[in-house]
C-alpha cells in the first residue's frame, strides 16, 4: 500500500497535496450565499458553473456519500475508491503511524473474511495484489482501491462486500497487529531516502508547529508502530471509520441503477456513532517571520533552492469569476516557468531547471513558490536566478508574445481534453470525483472547462495576466530553503545575504519576440506506396513506401480523439561500439535540447506552441526511437518535426552544457539507496562486465562530445531502416499522406536491419560467489537479491512458463517473507529472457530488508525454489497467479499503448507477431508439472548468484 505523499510526485518538488490554483489576494470577494443556484447530491453549492451531470451523487441516511459514473474506458472494467477523512494529521501523540497501520489491517481479517484470505479471494477473481488491490494513507485521507477487470455482478458484489467489511467489520486482532509491525517498518525503510528526509526538513522549516510538520515522519513513530497495542489501533478505527466520514466512488462500465441499489443494500445498515466527527487544529503559518532561511544537508541531495511566500487562506468558491482569476495567475505562472526553462536550456546555463507554482498550502495558507535546481555546488547562482526572475515578472509583467504562446498551449490542452472526454479512464475519473469530497468543490466536465476558457479568452490580455500574477506573487517575505551536500556556514545569514545582494541588482523588462516560422515543411516529393497489405486477424495495415520507410496502422476506438505513435530507426545501441555507449546515454538524455539545424529548442517551443508534439529521440538498446501521444491534427507536424530531428539534428552546445550539469547529481545518487546500486552495478555483474549493461563509468559519461554524437547520428541513423506505427483514433489516408511527405520524402533507407551478431553476445557471470555491494543511504536498509541464469526468449512457451514461475514465486514470497516472517513490505520476483542478446536471460528475486534479516530471506528464497523443484506447485497457487495475468492480457488488448508495443516492428520483425496470437493459449497451457520442470531446469542451487547490498558502514566495520 503506497502512501499518498509518494503518489504525488515529491521526488523533484517539495510541496505536497496542492489543490486548484488560487486567485490574487485582492480579487473580488466570493459571491454571497444567495447566489447559490442549487446543490450537488453531496450538498456542495453550485453557483454559475454546472457540475458534470453524468455523475450520480447520493448520501445514505447514515451520512455516507457515494458517487457513480457510467464510463467505458477501459471497456468492461470498473474502479472503486473508498475514502475516509483520516490521515497522519488526525493521529494523537500515542498514535503516530497508526493511520497507516490501520490501512494495512484492512487486508488482515474482518468479520466475514478470515485473516490472509482477502488477497487470495481477489486473486482467484482475477485481481493482482498491488496492481489492482491497493490503498494509500496521506496527510488527510486514507483511500482503498479496487480496479475490477470485469463488471459481472458477482465480482462487483464481492468488491463492495470487501469495502463494507473495511467500513466497520475489521477485527484488528492483537496477534495480527503484531505480525504487521515488521511489514510497516519495512515499508518505512524502503521509502527512507534523501528526498523524504528533505521533505521532512522542508515542512519543519516552512510550517513549524502545524500538523503537517509534526506528523510527517514524526520522531517516535517507529517506536509506536513497534509497541502500540491492538486496542489503540482499534480506537483510531472506531473514531474515524464512520459513515459520515466516508465517501465511496464507483466508475466503470456498469448500470448506475443496479450499483446504487447494491450500495444501499450493503452500506445502509452501517451505523453512525452518536458522537460528533473528530476535528483537529491543523495549525497555521506565521506570516510575519520572514525573511528566513534554512539549510538541509545530505550527501546525495540535489542542490535545490525553494523560495516560498504565503498569505492568509481564502476559501475560493467554484464560480466563473474565481475560475477566470485563477486562470490569469496560471497563465502568468506558465510564462514564468517558460522563462526559467529558457535560462536552464542556455549554452552557459547557471541552473539545471526551475518551476514556479501558485496554490494553497493545504487549506491553511495561500502560497506562491519557486523551486530552482542549481548546478552542482552553485546554490548562490540558483538563488539569484530565482529572486531576479520572480522580481522581473512581478515588476514588469509579461509580453504579448509570451502570452500568445501560453494561450495556445492552454487552449490545446483544454480542447484536447474536451474532445477526448468520452474516453477518459475510469481511474482518472474516480480519483477526480473523490478529490472533491472533503472540500466543497464540484466535478465538471472537460467540455465545461473548455467553454469557460473560450468565454474568457477575448478578455485575456498581457496586462490582466501581469496584474493578477503580481498581486498573487507579492505575498509575505520569503522563506528560503536550500538543499546542499555540505553544510553552508552560518546558513540563515549566509543565504539571506545572497538574497539581499541579489535584490540590489537591477532587472530589465523582457524582450518581445514573435514572427518565427517552422522551416521544415518541405522535404521534397512525397514517396509512392510500394506495398500495402492488411493483417486481418490483428486489424493492422502495413505499408512500405518506395524509399523503404515502413508504416503500420491500427485504428481503434479506445481513446477518442487521441492517437499514439512510435518511430523506430536502425539498431540503437547495438550499432554503437561498446566503448561509446555513453554517447547513447547522452543522446537519450538531451537530444531534444539540441534542436534542429534551423531552430534551437526554445525557438521550436515558441513556434510550435499550441501543438502537442514530442521533441528529440532516444537511443534504446536495439533501436533509436521517438514515442508519443498526440492528435490527428498534430500528427503531420509531428512527422515533420521528427524527420527533421533525424535528418538535420542541431546537436547544439546547450546539449553539452545541460549534460555536464546533470552528471554530478546523477553520479552522486547512484549509491544513495540499495535500489540505486542495484540498477547501476548489478547488470554488469550479471553480464560479466559487458559494457552494454548497466551505467557507463563517470569518466566515460564526462568524455562525451558533440563531435562524436554528430558522427554517431550520421552513421547510425542516416540510411538506417525506419518503421513508423500509429494506433488509435486517426484518418488513415491523412496519416499516410503525412508520412509520405516527410519520412517518405527522405533518401532511400536500408530494407533490413543489420544482424549485429557480435554485439548480441552476452553470458551470465561464471563466478557465482556471493557479491556484497554497498550503498550510502539509510543504514537500516539492505537488499537481498538472488539470480539464476536462464536463456533468451526464442521459445515463446518457455518464456510464458518462466513468467508464470516468477508470478507464483512472488506469491509465495508474499506469504512466507511478508506475512509469516514480516521481513519485507514488497518482495518481488521476475523473469527476463532477452530478445536482444543470444542465450541470455535471468530469473531473479529481490527483497528490501533490515540487514540482519538478509540471511533469513536468502534461506526462504532457496526453500521456495527447492519446493518448486521437488513437486508440482499447488493448483490453487497456480490459478491465483494465472487468473490476474489472463485478465491483464485481456485488458491490454483494449489499450492503445499495448498495441503500439506489439506492432512497432510488425514489418522488420514480423515473426514476433505470432506471440500475440498465442499469448493467452500459452498462459492457459501451463501446468503445475511444467512449472516444476522449469524450476528443475533453471533454479539449480549450484547456478545461483546472491547479491547483498548493505550500508557502507557495515562493510567497513568488518
Amino acid at each position: 500500500m503506497k502512501s499518498t505523499v509518494f503518489r504525488r510526485a515529491i521526488a523533484a518538488l517539495p510541496l505536497l497535496a496542492l489543490t486548484q490554483p488560487i486567485a490574487a489576494q485582492d480579487d473580488p470577494p466570493a459571491p454571497p450565499a444567495d447566489t447559490v443556484q442549487s446543490t450537488t447530491g453531496w450538498g456542495h453549492p453550485v453557483y454559475d458553473i454546472a457540475p458534470d451531470p453524468a455523475v450520480r451523487f447520493g448520501v445514505l441516511e447514515n451520512g455516507m456519500r457515494y458517487a457513480i459514473l457510467r464510463n467505458g474506458t477501459p471497456q468492461g472494467t470498473a474502479v472503486i475508491r473508498f475514502g475516509f477523512d483520516v490521515g497522519w494529521i488526525d493521529e494523537g501523540e500515542q498514535e503516530l503511524g497508526l493511520a497507516h497501520m490501520l490501512e494495512h489491517m484492512a487486508f488482515n481479517g474482518s468479520t466475514n473474511v478470515p485473516e490472509g484470505e482477502m488477497i487470495k479471494l481477489l486473486e482467484r477473481l482475477g485481481l493482482a495484489f498491488g496492481a489492482d488491490t491497493n490503498a494509500s494513507t496521506g496527510f488527510e485521507d486514507t483511500i482503498y482501491k479496487l480496479d475490477l477487470p470485469r463488471t459481472d455482478p458477482d465480482l462487483v458484489d464481492t468488491a463492495l462486500m470487501l469495502m463494507r467489511e473495511t467500513a466497520s467489520e475489521l477485527t484488528i486482532a492483537d496477534e495480527a497487529v503484531d505480525r504487521e509491525r515488521g511489514i510497516i517498518q519495512s515499508e518505512t525503510r524502503t521509502r527512507n531516502n534523501f528526498s523524504i528526509r528533505r521533505i521532512k526538513d522542508y515542512f519543519q522549516f516552512i510550517a513549524p508547529g502545524t500538523r503537517y510538520a509534526t506528523r510527517f515522519r514524526a520522531d517516535g513513530t517507529d517506536a509506536i508502530i513497534d509497541t502500540a497495542p491492538g486496542a489503540t489501533v482499534r480506537g483510531l478505527y472506531s473514531r474515524f471509520y464512520r459513515p459520515d466520514n466516508a465517501a465511496l466512488v464507483i466508475v466503470g462500465d456498469l448500470d448506475p441503477d443496479v450499483v446504487e441499489a447494491t450500495i444501499k443494500d450493503r452500506f445502509g445498515d452501517w451505523q453512525a456513532p452518536d458522537t460528533p466527527r473528530v476535528e483537529v487544529d491543523k495549525g497555521t503559518l506565521d506570516l510575519s517571520r520572514g525573511p528566513a532561511a534554512a539549510n538541509f544537508v545530505d550527501p546525495d541531495v540535489q542542490y535545490l533552492v525553494t523560495i516560498d511566500r504565503f498569505a492568509p487562506y481564502q476559501d475560493r468558491k467554484p464560480t466563473v469569476a474565481e475560475t477566470d482569476q485563477s486562470r490569469l495567475i496560471s497563465l502568468g505562472t506558465a510564462i514564468l516557468n517558460r522563462r526559467l526553462q529558457t535560462i536552464a536550456n542556455g549554452a552557459d546555463a547557471p541552473i539545471i531547471g526551475a518551476s514556479a507554482s501558485s496554490s494553497d498550502f493545504f487549506d491553511i495558507q495561500r502560497q506562491a513558490q519557486l523551486v530552482v535546481q542549481a548546478r552542482e555546488g552553485e546554490w548562490q547562482r540558483a538563488l539569484e536566478v530565482g529572486e531576479q526572475e520572480w522580481r522581473r515578472a512581478v515588476e514588469y509583467g509579461f509580453t504579448d508574445a509570451e502570452l500568445a504562446e501560453q494561450l495556445a498551449n492552454f487552449e490545446q490542452r483544454y480542447r484536447d481534453a474536451a474532445s477526448q472526454q468520452d474516453t477518459r479512464r475510469n481511474s482518472q475519473l474516480a480519483d477526480g470525483i473523490l478529490s472533491t469530497a472533503r472540500r466543497e468543490r464540484i466535478f465538471v466536465s472537460p467540455q465545461t472547462t473548455y467553454d469557460l476558457f473560450l468565454a474568457q479568452k477575448p478578455s485575456i490580455t498581457a496586462a490582466a495576466v501581469s496584474q493578477a500574477f503580481a498581486r498573487h506573487y507579492a505575498l509575505s517575505d520569503p522563506l528560503i530553503h536550500v538543499s546542499t551536500k555540505q553544510a553552508i556556514p552560518d546558513a540563515q545569514d549566509t543565504i539571506l545575504d545572497v538574497w539581499r545582494a541579489s535584490q540590489t541588482q537591477p532587472v530589465a523588462a523582457p524582450l518581445d519576440t514573435s514572427g518565427l516560422e517552422f522551416a521544415y515543411t518541405d522535404f521534397g516529393p512525397p514517396s509512392a506506396i510500394a506495398d500495402d497489405t492488411v493483417i486481418d486477424d490483428l486489424g493492422v495495415r502495413t505499408i512500405r513506401f518506395a524509399n523503404n520507410v515502413r508504416l503500420n496502422l491500427k485504428p481503434t476506438d479506445f481513446e477518442k480523439g487521441r492517437l499514439r505513435f512510435a518511430i523506430r530507426v536502425g539498431s540503437g545501441q547495438l550499432s554503437i561500439p561498446e566503448d561509446e555507449i555513453a554517447q547513447a546515454v547522452f543522446l537519450s538524455a538531451v537530444s531534444a535540447l539540441g534542436g534542429l539545424g534551423q531552430h534551437g529548442y526554445d525557438e521550436l517551443r515558441q513556434i510550435l506552441a499550441g501543438r502537442r508534439v514530442t521533441y528529440g529521440f532516444d537511443a534504446g538498446a536495439d533501436m533509436f526511437t521517438v514515442r508519443g501521444i498526440g492528435t490527428m491534427a498534430d500528427l503531420p507536424l509531428q512527422m515533420q518535426l521528427s524527420a527533421a530531428y533525424l535528418s538535420d539534428p542541431g546537436l547544439r552546445p546547450e546539449m553539452l552544457t545541460r549534460w555536464q550539469a546533470l552528471i554530478p547529481p546523477y553520479i552522486a545518487q547512484l549509491d544513495a539507496t540499495p535500489q540505486a546500486v542495484a540498477r547501476s552495478q548489478v547488470p554488469q555483474i550479471l553480464s560479466d562486465g559487458n559494457p552494454r549493461f548497466g551505467v557507463p563509468s563517470e569518466d566515460r559519461l564526462e568524455a562525451v562530445t558533440l563531435e562524436d554524437a554528430r558522427r554517431i547520428v550520421s552513421q547510425r541513423i542516416g540510411t538506417a531502416p525506419v518503421e513508423i506505427s500509429v494506433v488509435g483514433d486517426f484518418d488513415s489516408d491523412a496519416v499516410i499522406g503525412a508520412v509520405a511527405s516527410s519520412f517518405g520524402a527522405l533518401p532511400p533507407r536500408a530494407a533490413t536491419l543489420d544482424s549485429h551478431e557480435s554485439e548480441r553476445v552476452a553470458h551470465f557471470a561464471d563466478d557465482r560467489r556471493e557479491r556484497v555491494l554497498t550503498h550510502a543511504g539509510a543504514p537500516d536498509q539492505a537488499l537481498a537479491m538472488t539470480y539464476w541464469p536462464t536463456t533468451d526468449d526464442d521459445d515463446a512457451q518457455e518464456e510464458a512458463t518462466m513468467q508464470m514461475l516468477a508470478t507464483v514465486m512472488r506469491l509465495e514470497m508474499l506469504d512466507r517473507i511478508r506475512e509469516e516472517l514480516g521481513a519485507s513490505y514488497s518482495p518481488s520476483a521476475g523473469s527476463s529472457m532477452s530478445h536482444i542478446y543470444r542465450d541470455f536471460g535471468t530469473f531473479s528475486t529481490s527483497v528490501v530488508v533490515e540487514p540482519g534479516q538478509a540471511d533469513e530471506v536468502f534461506e526462504v528464497v532457496d526453500e521456495i525454489a527447492q519446493d518448486f523443484r521437488s513437486a508440482p506447485v499447488d493448483a490453487d497457487l497456480l490459478e491465483r497467479a494465472r487468473k490476474p495475468l489472463l485478465e491483464k492480457i485481456a485488458l491490454s488488448r483494449r489499450e492503445n499503448g499495448w498495441w503500439l508495443g506489439i506492432i512497432d516492428e510488425a514489418q522488420l520483425r514480423a515473426e514476433r507477431l505470432d506471440r500475440v496470437r498465442s499469448y493467452e493459449d500459452r498462459i492457459r497451457a501451463i501446468t503445475p508439472e511444467m512449472l516444476q520442470q522449469a524450476a528443475l531446469r533453471y533454479l539449480d542451487p549450484a547456478q545461483e548468484l546472491r547479491i547483498r547490498i548493505v550500508h557502507e558502514s557495515l562493510v567497513d566495520a568488518e
